[in-house]
């Protein structure tokens, strides 16, 4: 009787385990629905104007590599003068200028960093620069969120006017320029 129920108590157990078990694998089986994934509608235009500007302002003033130019950075910035994409042409810090990859990987970094917040300045019509300051991007190097490394840009200078026009219209390339030249 005692060795009836043991048994009749183990395949209670085992039925139990692979029903379980078979409940598992089936809710993780599924195929996601990536239609309602948040998508960034980031437009196509404006690349060229990061890649011709705008990103040399973040080589200057973010990606050094004791910045954001390091692995160890929820923001990851590379740059011909700190952290480089792996190359085949042995691109190091302070040698080569930064690649078109770099660049990519910088962009997608940037208006990655809150894709939903991101989406919503986008979307709007007309962006204005209270709008633009709601990102991280903006809001932590002039100290309106607390950042680490401090205030790495002050307002109205041409580095923060580069960033500021390029969300919300169409970079000015000569405040780029200035705001990315050595002081």
């Amino acid at each position: 009787m005692m060795a009836s129920m043991v048994r009749t108590l183990r395949l209670a157990g085992v039925l139990a385990a692979m029903t379980g078990a078979a409940l598992f694998v089936a809710s993780c089986a599924s195929t996601p629905d990536d239609s309602k994934e948040p998508r960034l509608v980031v437009e196509s235009a404006d690349f060229p104007s990061f890649s011709a500007g705008v990103d040399s302002v973040f080589e200057r003033r973010c990606a050094s590599l004791d910045c954001h130019g390091t692995t160890a950075r929820g923001l990851r910035l590379y740059s011909a003068n700190g952290l480089r994409l792996a190359n085949d042409v042995g691109n190091a810090p302070g040698v080569g200028p930064t690649t078109a990859a770099e660049i990519n990987a910088n962009y997608a970094a940037i208006v990655g960093l809150q894709p939903e917040k991101m989406n919503q300045l986008l979307a709007k019509s007309p962006r204005t620069a209270d709008d633009a300051y709601q990102l991280l991007i903006l809001s932590k190097p002039l100290g309106l969120e607390r950042h680490k490394g401090g205030n790495a840009l002050s307002k109205g200078e041409p580095a923060e006017q580069c960033i500021e026009t390029w969300l919300t219209t169409k970079a000015d390339q000569a405040l780029c320029a200035k705001g990315s030249a050595l002081p």
